[in-house]
């Protein structure tokens, strides 16, 4: 059973802060989401996605939460925020397309404090510059 965006980043925040995983219970989510149409057939699009994942991801693979012949979800915990001090949860959906095209919706969720950092927005931000091809620095 997946675990809820909430829940993985109240784990998250206590894991940096013991009290961080009760007061994410009282933090609003900043959520960032976009969709992309790649000129990529799925498995090439479905490559792309997972060794961008994976170069942001601190410790491991990105979870396959779901996978199907024409859908496979992957979620990742990164780094947002100042500091990147700021877990962000994203996750992001390769959807078979028509011949040669392949969409991807991306979400990125963090949670905020007293000063908003839209970690979740910059964070989406990133990935998508960097699922059209340009790298840019974080």
């Amino acid at each position: 059973m997946q675990q809820s965006e909430d829940k993985l980043l109240a784990e998250a925040l206590g894991r940096i802060n013991p009290g961080g995983k009760f007061a994410a219970r009282f933090l609003k989510k900043d959520v960032g989401e976009f969709d992309r149409q790649l000129p990529l057939g799925f498995d090439p699009a479905l490559e792309h996605a997972h060794t961008l994942l994976g170069k942001l991801s601190e410790s491991a693979e990105p979870e396959l939460v779901e996978a199907g012949p024409d859908r496979v979800t992957l979620r990742v915990i990164t780094r947002g925020g100042a500091l990147g001090m700021n877990p962000v949860v994203v996750t992001v959906d390769v959807t078979r397309g028509s011949e040669g095209a392949t969409t991807l919706h991306v979400r990125a969720a963090a949670k905020e404090g007293l000063i908003k950092q839209r970690a979740g927005q910059k964070t989406a931000a990133f990935i998508a510059t960097a699922l059209d091809g340009a790298v840019p620095s974080p």
